[in-house]
């Protein structure tokens, strides 16, 4: 049998506003304290999924206790719209007026404890208009009364937000006390207090952390978790998992902060708690930073800003501000990063919180040391280090001083320097802060070097590259990368030294250690990078991935275009409408988050050991006494070549620029492009253009190399920075291309070598026949097709052709083949690498689908446009189809650095399969190909040949240069 409804049930069942008026006129008396708390409770409960509802819950009560003649319910509704208005709609100066309003009701009715708890609603709102010292005023005043009457509960909410504001000042030693002292009253409070208590340790976590007591922050943030959970208080035990989040932030744990910062965002999105899942946003773009994700930080902070300007809660506002500015500044973009701050200091400024206007001015000094003002920047670091000082915020002092120190080094302040790196050592290790560890050490080794003390360098090196080392160990696979952006001089530095000691072999390893460390990863350790739920809560996720996929697959079908294309690799920019192309790039921007998000939750292998310990792997084993290794390495600018044989280790200073072999590059692309659209007339005049670019490159990257090169047939070339965008078998001497005389094939590092060699062991167990795929592009490539039929006819295979190429049966065949050749289009995305994909019959296999699959293949042909280009990421990591396919455990890809020709690609491919059926090597066959188009001067398709290096140069071997 049901229960009657109380009164205040009804009060809310009425259908509209003039019902619940028409109620309460006739049943205002009738109400007890028993209904005027149940309003007070719903009023509560809806703030944050209802506002207005909840502020006319609030305001019935407040008409109830009016007509009734009760000021007690009169009160009660006031101090319930006053809470609405300040934490829903941030309306502080009207929450002020009415808790007043319910003061003055309880003063009148001699209620001294009551009119206290009513003036606690003031508290708060007064500190978000800034009026700091009047909050703590009436703050003071409450807690001399609720004392006197033990009125323990509320004390201890207002002591709470007591302290909530001296933290807001950056008082964090009163903060601390603040938050203690109310735990203490909470535990008086019986079962009621027992629920508020978690909250003291949250609070008190925050402050730890800020004080540099970390380990004790991260202690009361697990209790406060904890205690949350048993009670069932979800939202809450989220921010007690958002507070953890950012002291292994601070720790340098960043996989461990973005995964509970993604844990507690999705609490709050359940919850319909917008503001707390924009604030876990603000908390990830600290990490951001750290990963040197600029644009994606800016984006966040701007999606902040705007919310939290609508609800007026302006310190938010202004750290959202210095987040952008540091991204700004990292993009060089002073202007914009100099405005943010400004704005920021101005807010922290009408808040009264010193800590943040100086936080502000070290993001400043920052800018300054950037554009080289070094003068400017060590005065302003230094009076921040004093504020922060003054202020118990150690760990900012230790930035300052960290700044100062940098700055005082450009200046040979050299004292003032080493005094301020000690000072910030002696926190970094006291607390175990690796990433200050990092620059410190950086530091001591530059100034040791300048003062010729090149062992302590090379000491106080080695020190920094344990501690980025162990930084990045901790890190999800694919955020390595942009962690590793700005800290490959360190690696460079180390080098310099290694060579001025006479050490090529420690030279070498640590050019090694800073070379595709990810991808070598991978390779050692095959952590999984597959779209797949590996725990419950991770399958909505997968869902969401595939279903975008299908959406991103359905645009490019729309775009598509059929226009006379003969070159396998298009320009997405002109085959659609920008209309059609930002929804594409919505969805990948979607995708790339999800699958990070689905990655870090799964990033076991982010906490082990072995991970943090970067061992290189020597090539010398497994090369043959005709084999040569040039391993390439810019060091502060310029080229150094490290020559390796299976019996020695050298090493050669170019004395080339990477710049001046970057304007090479660009004459060569130059001439690549105007190539295949150029009359015949002109062709020779373009071969005999590309052969000077191509000797000038010759003669700066292998001329002092010239004898070695005598004597060895077989060249294994490790490309650095810009030069994974060169041909080097195309290289003329001027008599001849280096294909002509070598056979050459590439690697990543030399350590990969032996990676490469044993999955080409484990493919020739596992791997049997081979997927010939041929794709015309509707009707655009229609070599392609006759490529396929001849190259699987070489292989004994039944080609898969045209509409039979779909996404299931490539993925089958990769997975379960030994040889994989696919003619196709392609299209290379420099903007969006996950997304550089090959066309299939009912969409494109991407960079991201690749790195789902487990292969075991001995070669992989990409016959198809820019198969071959990467975006050169942080740690020289290669961004691109070449890095998936590699591992996924392909042991040698075939792929191309260009847009490649129809016809010609047909038949060098043709010549290739023909030289591996023979048993040639996969390099000699390759060899053989081009020189075969190379000689081929005339043809009934192209009468001027195919001697341009844009016909045969595309295509480069990486990988295992031996036979299938």
């Amino acid at each position: 049998m049901n229960a009657t409804p109380t009164l205040a049930e009804q009060l809310l069942a009425q259908p509209d506003a003039e019902a619940q008026r028409q109620f309460l006129n006739a049943h205002a008396r009738e109400f007890d304290d028993e209904d005027a708390d149940y309003l007070k409770a719903q009023s509560s409960a809806l703030l944050r999924s209802d506002i207005q509802r909840s502020l006319t819950t609030a305001q019935l009560l407040s008409e109830c206790g009016r007509l009734a003649g009760n000021p007690r319910h009169q009160a009660l509704g006031l101090l319930a719209e006053a809470h609405a208005r300040a934490i829903g709609l941030a309306e502080y100066a009207r929450a002020c007026e009415l808790a007043d309003e319910a003061a003055r009701l309880y003063r009148a009715a001699d209620s001294p404890v009551e009119e206290a708890r009513a003036l606690i609603g003031k508290v708060w709102p007064l500190a978000n208009l800034g009026r700091i010292d009047e909050a703590l005023r009436v703050g003071e005043a409450c807690r001399e009364t609720l004392a006197i009457h033990q009125a323990w509960h509320s004390l201890a909410t207002l002591t709470m937000n007591m302290g909530i504001i001296y933290s807001l000042q950056g008082k964090d030693p009163e903060a601390l006390a603040a938050f203690e002292e109310a735990g203490e009253y909470y535990l008086r409070c019986g079962e009621q207090g027992e629920r508020a208590w978690p909250m003291t340790q949250q609070n008190r976590a925050v402050i730890l952390r800020n004080l540099g007591r970390f380990d004790e922050s991260i202690q009361a943030s697990q209790l406060a978790e904890r205690r949350f959970r048993e009670s069932g208080q979800m939202v809450e035990a989220a921010r007690a998992r958002q507070n953890q989040a950012m002291t292994y932030y601070v720790r340098g744990r960043f996989n461990e902060a973005l995964e509970a910062l993604e844990e507690a965002r999705a609490i709050f999105l359940a919850d319909d708690r917008r503001r707390d899942a924009m604030l876990a946003e603000l908390f990830t773009t600290d990490c951001l930073l750290q990963l040197r994700r600029f644009r994606d930080v800016i984006e966040k902070c701007q999606q902040v800003r705007d919310l939290f300007d609508e609800l007026g809660a302006l310190h938010v506002v202004g750290l959202a501000m210095v987040n952008a500015a540091v991204a700004y500044s990292h993009l060089g973009h002073y202007d914009e990063a100099r405005n943010a701050l400004h704005q920021a200091r101005a807010i922290f400024q009408a808040l009264d919180n010193p800590v943040n206007v100086a936080i502000a001015d070290l993001e400043e000094a920052a800018i300054l040391h950037s554009q080289e003002r070094y003068a400017e920047s060590y005065e302003k670091a230094c009076e921040c280090a004093a504020l922060f000082a003054a202020q118990h915020s150690p760990l900012e002092a230790a930035q300052a001083r960290m700044l100062a120190a940098r700055s005082a080094g450009r200046l040979d302040r050299t004292a003032d320097a080493r005094r301020l790196i000690d000072e910030v050592m002696a926190l970094a290790d006291a607390q175990g802060i690796p990433a200050l560890a990092y620059q410190c050490h950086r530091l001591r080794g530059r100034l040791a070097e300048s003062e010729r003390d090149v062992d302590g360098a090379m000491a106080a090196y080695g020190q920094a590259i344990t501690a980025v080392e162990r930084l990045r160990g901790r890190l999800m696979v694919e955020f390595r990368a942009g962690y590793l952006e700005d800290k490959q001089a360190i690696y460079e530095d180390m080098v310099a030294c290694c060579l001025e000691t006479g050490q090529p072999a420690l030279g070498l390893d640590y050019a090694e250690r800073a070379k595709s460390r990810s991808l070598l990863e991978m390779l050692a350790y095959r952590p999984n990078l597959s779209i797949q739920a590996r725990r419950p809560q991770d399958q909505a996720l997968v869902d969401r991935i595939h279903a975008l996929r299908g959406e991103r697959d359905r645009l490019y079908r729309r775009w598509e275009s059929n226009e006379d294309l003969k070159l396998r690799g298009w320009s997405a920019a002109n085959q659609a409408t920008l209309e059609v192309q930002q929804a594409m790039l919505t969805l990948e921007r979607e995708m790339t988050d999800l699958w990070h998000q689905l990655l870090i939750r799964n990033a076991d292998y982010a906490g082990r050991a072995a991970l943090w310990q970067v061992r290189t792997e020597s090539a010398q084993p497994y090369l043959n006494k005709d084999d040569l290794l040039l391993e390439y390495f810019v060091v502060r600018g310029e080229l150094i070549l490290f020559l390796i044989t299976h019996d020695r280790v050298d090493v050669r200073r170019l004395h080339v620029r990477v710049d001046e072999v970057q304007r090479l590059l660009q004459l060569l692309h130059l001439n690549l492009a105007r190539t295949p659209h150029s009359p015949v007339e002109q062709i020779p005049a373009l071969i005999r253009n590309v052969q000077g670019v191509l000797n000038r490159l010759h003669n700066r990257l292998l001329g002092a190399v010239a004898p070695e090169l005598a004597t060895h047939g077989r060249l294994l070339i490790v490309p650095h920075g810009p030069l994974h965008y060169l041909p080097f078998h195309a290289l003329f001497n001027g008599r001849r291309y280096l294909v002509e005389s070598h056979a050459v094939s590439y690697l990543p590092g030399s350590s990969f070598l032996r990676y490469c060699l044993r999955n080409s062991d484990e493919s020739e167990a596992d791997g049997e026949g081979a997927l010939v795929v041929g794709h015309s592009w509707g009707g655009q490539l229609p070599y392609a097709l006759e490529e396929a039929r001849q190259v699987a006819a070489l292989l004994n295979a039944e080609p898969l052709l045209e509409e039979d190429v779909d996404l299931a049966a490539v993925q089958n065949g990769l997975t379960r083949r030994r040889m994989v050749h696919m003619a196709t289009h392609a299209e290379f995305r420099s903007d969006s690498p996950l997304f550089s994909g090959l066309a299939l019959a009912d969409g494109w296999l991407t960079t991201m689908d690749v790195f789902n699959l487990r292969l075991r293949a001995s070669l992989v042909t990409l016959s198809a446009c820019q198969t071959g280009r990467t975006v050169v990421g942080g740690g020289d990591e290669l961004m691109g189809l070449m890095r998936a396919f590699l591992s996924a455990g392909a042991n040698s890809l075939l792929m191309s650095l260009w847009s490649v020709e129809d016809r010609s690609t047909a038949r060098l491919m043709t010549t290739l399969y023909a030289g591996l059926k023979a048993g040639e090597s996969k390099r000699a066959a390759l060899r053989t190909a081009q020189r075969a188009l190379i000689s081929q001067r005339t043809d009934d398709d192209l009468p001027a040949g195919y001697a341009h290096p844009y016909y045969w140069a595309p295509f480069f071997l990486v990988g295992d240069p031996g036979r299938l």
